[in-house]
């Protein structure tokens, strides 16, 4: 019960989607891509999240601070510099 309380706060949210874009990122950089991803690009899931961290306090109850786009905003960063590194 506690658990799904937990889940259910934004901030938990987004920040369990950075977690996994770090990982996920960490792995292909070292097993699958043929050279490692540079610093900045695996920053970019993190600085997302800090981006809605600012807008989530400044505006608050607002459309703009909506987790799951949020979320789906660090996915597809992840998936971008993926797909870009693997080009």
């Amino acid at each position: 019960m506690i658990i799904k309380n937990l889940l259910k706060s934004p901030h938990i949210q987004i920040a369990l989607a950075t977690g996994f874009c770090i990982i996920v990122l960490a792995y292909f950089s070292k097993r699958i891509l043929p050279e490692p991803i540079g610093y900045l690009p695996l920053a970019i899931p993190p600085f997302i999240a800090s981006i809605y961290e600012a807008v989530a306090a400044k505006h608050k109850n607002k459309k703009l601070t909506i987790t799951r786009y949020w979320v789906t905003a660090i996915f597809f960063s992840t998936t971008l510099v993926i797909f870009i590194y693997t080009i």
